[in-house]
């Protein structure tokens, strides 16, 4: 176990040293700079502050400089701006501490497993997580998806822990981690109707020796009632109580709740109030519209098998195919006693995660969907029941063709983040499946101007899906031109090669929108080089530009 820790903590950390700040990650240090140091959570409200806090704990020790001036998302590019020498220093260093969410998780996971299934399926559901790549990839960031990993899986085990025996100690235990995973992500707000639903299936028909139901009913509450005062603790129990009738929602849900509850609006609201507006502003911004990417399609209102689909692309092989050895086992008694109260539990939370993002039109990656990667994973473990009854050398054949396969999902380290599965096309093949954080989230810049330099290309335009200016860098470039190819030297990122409109940075420092397509040409030339995944180098010549004006006509001309 220890060693497989060892392990993940290794690819994490050598992967957090090796990206470039990705596009969401860029405000969330200073923000949580910012939060804990000015003890104040109205700087930006789209994200709790908890895990954000934690990764900045290393810039208010190291007594980092951070404007006061900004808001918002905006805290990012002037903490850069005001750092061009060192701000990958301090965003090293926020990765590092932000790699005790991916270990603590992993942890969990192992013991979460090894007391429903027992020794092999907990190696084999841990040595699952440590090669995934797409936990690799976002454990090495410092961002809330990660963290959002641990909320879901320490509160889910703790809750359950607390079925199989409630007593008034891990009652406190689960509202502790619910309070904490509030602070962590919106998306935990799952947890609560999990919660009451994880309570009917591990609970109903069964007789607690020496317990009355009263007492149930009286912990649960206990337990969200600790929840409520964890979660005010995280916003250092400012704004709490506030009545409804003085908030003004932006979302159309909040504004319909506030009407519906008017005749109660004098009501305290026992949330923080920087909490309520959080999720009114991270409600209006998934409401919007955004455009989404999935098998060659574009969508403004998303579809509904995105996330299902990403689960095909993303996930290792490996890991799919023992996902369904584990259902045929389970079903046909090869692993041991069917515990379907067990086996519920963990089905729950992925089956309501994917409905709920489902419905939703902000798909823009598989990490909206990362809490139930490993509750997949210990259902995939427990396949390795069968193991518990057959030969020393046939769990340690089986168990090394487990780890060669497994190792072959770390093959393209560092660039995790661009893993897609050999089905997808590998990170070259799966642009044409899915984009955004899935492929391309602006983590290859240092790389790319690595690469560039090696190449001795002096002159050359470049469109980068980033959240900062690589002016700052040193890059002196220009963009490349809009809708109509010309010979030169490009450098773009996958993103625009494949048409996605977004705010480009241009070699000023200024930036401009980009339209839907205005970069979609490259796809007709074959790039020299793509760099980690998700940036292509082009050479383009004057004969290319002259074939790909032909094509044009030719398309383009009347049939006769």
């Amino acid at each position: 176990m220890l060693l497989l820790l060892l392990g993940h903590l290794l690819f994490c950390w050598h992967t957090a040293f090796s990206k470039s700040i990705t596009h969401d990650e860029l405000w969330h240090l200073p923000v949580g700079a910012r939060n804990l140091g000015e003890w104040r959570f109205d700087i930006e409200v789209l994200n709790p502050p908890v895990s954000r806090v934690w990764a900045a704990i290393p810039l208010v020790l190291g007594g980092a400089e951070i404007s006061q001036t900004v808001k918002g998302t905006g805290v990012g590019g002037q903490f850069v701006q005001d750092h061009p020498q060192d701000f990958m220093t301090w965003y090293h260093w926020g990765r590092f501490f932000h790699l005790f969410w991916t270990l603590a998780t992993a942890t969990l996971v192992y013991c979460w497993a090894r007391r429903l299934f027992g020794m092999n399926g907990a190696l084999a559901t841990l040595l699952l997580y440590v090669t995934c790549p797409n936990l690799i990839a976002h454990g090495s960031l410092v961002t809330p998806d990660t963290p959002s990993i641990f909320a879901f899986i320490s509160t889910l085990f703790a809750f359950t822990f607390w079925c199989e025996r409630p007593d008034w100690r891990r009652a406190c235990l689960w509202g502790v981690l619910l309070g904490v995973a509030q602070g962590i992500k919106f998306t935990c707000l799952l947890l609560v109707p999990l919660l009451f639903a994880i309570a009917v299936v591990q609970l109903w028909g069964r007789r607690i020796a020496g317990l009355q139901w009263k007492q149930v009913g009286g912990q649960f509450a206990i337990g969200m009632g600790i929840s409520l005062i964890v979660l005010g603790s995280c916003y250092g129990f400012q704004g709490l109580f506030v009545p409804l009738k003085d908030y003004t929602f932006r979302a159309s849900e909040l504004v319909t709740l506030q009407k519906v509850l008017e005749p109660v609006s004098q009501l305290p609201v026992p949330f923080p109030r920087d909490y309520i507006l959080g999720i009114d502003e991270q409600r209006h911004v998934m409401s919007g519209q955004h455009p989404i990417f999935l098998d060659g399609r574009w969508s403004l209102q998303g579809f509904p098998d995105y996330f299902f689909k990403a689960l095909l692309y993303k996930l290792p092989h490996v890991f799919q195919l023992l996902l369904v050895f584990s259902f045929i086992s389970f079903c046909l008694g090869w692993s041991g006693p069917r515990r379907w109260r067990d086996v519920l539990t963990l089905l729950l939370p992925v089956a309501l995660v994917l409905f709920i993002t489902s419905g939703e039109s902000l798909q823009l990656g598989v990490r909206y969907i990362l809490p139930v990667i490993p509750l997949l994973m210990i259902l995939a473990g427990s396949s390795f029941r069968v193991l518990d009854r057959a030969s020393m050398k046939t769990r340690m054949v089986t168990g090394l063709f487990l780890v060669l396969f497994c190792g072959l999902s770390l093959r393209h380290h560092p660039h995790h983040l661009a893993y897609f599965n050999e089905l997808a096309g590998g990170p070259i093949g799966g642009r044409q499946h899915l984009l955004d954080s899935n492929l391309d989230w602006g983590q290859d810049l240092h790389l790319l101007k690595k690469r560039l330099e090696e190449r001795n290309w002096d002159q050359y335009r470049m469109a980068y899906f980033g959240s900062f200016s690589p002016e700052i860098l040193g890059m002196s470039f220009t963009t490349p031109p809009s809708r109509r190819p010309e010979p030169g030297r490009y450098a773009v990122s996958v993103n625009y090669v494949m048409g996605r409109p977004h705010v480009l940075f241009q070699g000023d420092g200024t930036e401009r929108g980009v339209d839907f397509q205005e970069f979609g040409y490259f796809r007709a030339f074959q790039p020299v080089e793509t760099i980690g995944g998700s940036i292509d180098l082009y050479e383009l010549s004057e004969e290319d530009v002259a074939r790909w004006d032909a094509s044009v006509r030719q398309f383009s001309s009347p049939v006769r």
